[in-house]
């Protein structure tokens, strides 16, 4: 059972989306620690994923933290219409199955993927970040999601485009000499963080630090894109949200 806390009235709501899978009750609690570190109230959406009968004991189980329910096509019609919510929180199996349904979100408000066991709210962060304007715009994001303060927060930049990188290949050339080497971060940082600038492209650069620093929660910004296919819109992000062992915020820059 989900611990009580007093409830909120008001405010941008978080909301977690679930299957009916008793797995979730992790990341239900997790979603209610952060909803709660941001002030803003919890509300449950069911996915049109394969029913499962343990949908109504997870429910009870999440008792009133949860501070009402909806189906995926209410709250999907609210996002169409621009209804502003804080964001979504989803469990990483249950992002596997749905990521490409529920990609489309992303244009209107974060997600994070939920996948550390225990859960709970993130001590040390790995931003990555690809301009200035990134930079600032993710570092607004951690707070307003609540996720305020970590003991450590690492800025990485990937100094090699991907599209520098695959335009290389095509032509034949290594997009690559000697390994990635870190270089100078170009941009000021806020106070706390510490910033790695790396020669590599995006996705090894972040995967790199990630194995080796072994962050919490890795925060990666998405640019939006016509390409309907997240494969091919934003690889980097939808290959990584659904290998790290951290949890992943995917947030609209």
């Amino acid at each position: 059972m989900i611990d009580s806390a007093p409830r909120r009235a008001g405010g941008l709501p978080l909301v977690a989306l679930v299957r009916g899978d008793l797995g979730e009750l992790e990341t239900l609690r997790v979603a209610a620690q952060l909803a709660e570190a941001a002030g803003a109230p919890l509300t449950g959406c069911v996915l049109p994923l394969r029913p499962r009968s343990g949908l109504p004991l997870l429910r009870d189980l999440a008792g009133d933290r949860v501070e009402g329910w909806r189906g995926w096509s209410e709250l999907a019609a609210e996002l169409r219409a621009r209804t502003a919510v804080r964001g979504l929180v989803v469990s990483s199996s249950t992002w596997r199955l749905a990521a490409r349904g529920l990609w489309p979100a992303l244009e209107r408000c974060p997600v994070v993927v939920q996948r550390r066991r225990p859960g709970g709210l993130p001590g040390s962060v790995l931003m990555a970040v690809d301009s200035r304007t990134t930079n600032a715009a993710m570092a607004r994001l951690l707070d307003a999601l609540g996720v305020a303060a970590p003991r450590r927060i690492t800025v990485v930049y990937a100094s090699v485009p991907a599209w520098a990188a695959s335009l290389a290949s095509a032509m034949g050339y290594p997009a690559l000499a000697g390994g990635p080497v870190e270089e100078r971060f170009p941009w000021p940082l806020a106070a706390g963080a510490n910033g790695v600038c790396v020669h590599s492209t995006p996705f090894w650069a972040i995967r790199c630090l990630a194995h080796e620093l072994r962050p919490d929660m890795v925060v990666l910004g998405l640019h939006r894109h016509r390409v309907p296919v997240p494969a091919l819109a934003h690889p980097t992000a939808w290959a990584l949200s659904r290998e790290l062992a951290s949890d992943v915020l995917l947030y609209p820059v």
